[in-house]
Formats: structure tokens, C-alpha cells, sequence
């Protein structure tokens, strides 16, 4: 039993562990080039299924997807800063006035490359957060949100892309998955880059 019980063990920390990277073959030269870029509103799906409460998980998603939004701009804007990568985060704030400038209220069906020209950036980091809660009371949950991740995920996945101007091609793609709790958008952000980190394409000893 003691023996079954190890190699369940690891069997969970091999899944939740788990961090597929893709990288462009001329990924680093394609990344050298690039001095701004922009954070996309991200893709955030709160797994709970509430015929009841779906416009209240869809508020919810929205609220995720700006503390999100705001967390990994605020993360790259502090290590730039930190001159440990090379890159400027376009601020949240003009990023989101210049998608409701042009009407862009939703990314669904939309060009990375198109929107990226809009933005008038060098690449657009794209995401897909979905979030999986053990809860089954909504109340709570929403109540958890408000104040950020007070209680554990089951599952948190995220998907991050990073996608050209000029070629409009995805040239790095990083997928992380993660259970525990996060006490805020932030902490869980800043997991997820520590983790990236040593695969980002951005960091200022790889700048030639």
C-alpha cells in the first residue's frame, strides 16, 4: 500500500508539474528585435458549471482577466526595471483605451498580428487562464474572489503566448499547471513567471 501510495504521489506531482514549452526555431533572434510589447485582456475560465449564476461567473471572469492583465504588465514592467529583462510592458490602461478606441471588445476571431499593428507594438503576449475551484457553494466562491484566491485551486492552468508583429506568427508558447492556493492575482502571477523565467525569451544576458 505504502509502496502504491508513493507512486500516486509522484504520478500527481509529474501532472501538476507539468510545463510544456514550444519555442520557435529563430525564436531568441526573433525576441532581440522587440522593445515593446503588449498584455492582452487575458482568456479567463472559472470552471463552475451554475445555469443560476452564469452571469455572475461571467462579471467574475472579466474582473480575473483585468487582475490578471494588470499583474503580468506590473511583473515585466518591475523586472525591466530590474534591467533582468529588455523589453517595455505597454501599460494596461493604454492597452485596453486603444482596444476600445477601435471597438475591440472582444479578442474572439481576431488577428494577434492585426491587433499588435493596432497596439503599435513589437509582440503580443497572449493568454488562457482557466481557474477550477472545489467549491460547490457559488456564493462563496464569488465571495473568495473578491479579495483574491482565499481558498485552493484544484487546477490552475494558464497558457501563455507570445506572437510576432512582423511575421504574426507565435514564436513562444509556455503552459503551466498548478494546484494550491493563491492569495492573490498577483502571487499566482509571479508563481507562474518565476517558473517561466528560465525559458523567457526576453532576458537581458540573451540580448546580442
Amino acid at each position: 500500500m505504502k509502496k502504491l501510495l508513493s507512486i500516486l504521489f509522484v504520478a500527481n506531482v509529474v501532472v501538476t508539474s507539468c510545463e510544456p514549452v514550444y519555442k520557435a526555431t529563430n525564436f531568441q533572434e526573433t525576441a532581440n528585435q522587440h522593445r515593446l510589447i503588449a498584455v492582452l485582456p487575458p482568456k479567463v475560465i472559472i470552471e463552475i458549471k451554475s445555469a443560476k449564476e452564469a452571469q455572475a461567473i461571467k462579471n467574475h471572469e472579466k474582473i480575473e482577466s483585468e487582475r490578471f492583465q494588470n499583474a503580468l504588465v506590473s511583473y515585466l514592467s518591475e523586472h525591466q526595471a530590474k534591467n533582468n529583462i529588455f523589453v517595455k510592458a505597454q501599460s494596461s490602461e493604454e492597452t485596453n483605451k486603444i482596444l476600445a478606441d477601435h471597438s475591440v471588445t472582444s479578442l474572439a476571431g481576431r488577428s494577434y498580428q492585426e491587433l499588435a499593428k493596432l497596439l503599435g507594438v513589437d509582440a503580443v503576449v497572449s493568454s488562457r487562464v482557466s481557474l477550477a475551484k472545489p467549491l460547490t457553494n457559488g456564493e462563496a466562491f464569488f465571495t473568495s474572489l473578491l479579495i483574491g484566491y482565499a481558498t485552493p485551486s484544484k487546477i490552475t492552468t494558464v497558457d501563455l503566448s507570445l506572437t510576432d508583429t512582423n511575421s504574426g506568427k507565435m514564436f513562444w508558447n509556455y503552459n503551466w499547471q498548478t494546484g494550491g492556493t493563491f492569495t492573490s492575482t498577483e502571487k499566482l502571477t509571479n508563481s507562474l513567471m518565476k517558473t517561466a523565467a528560465s525559458k523567457f525569451p526576453y532576458k537581458t544576458k540573451d540580448l546580442k
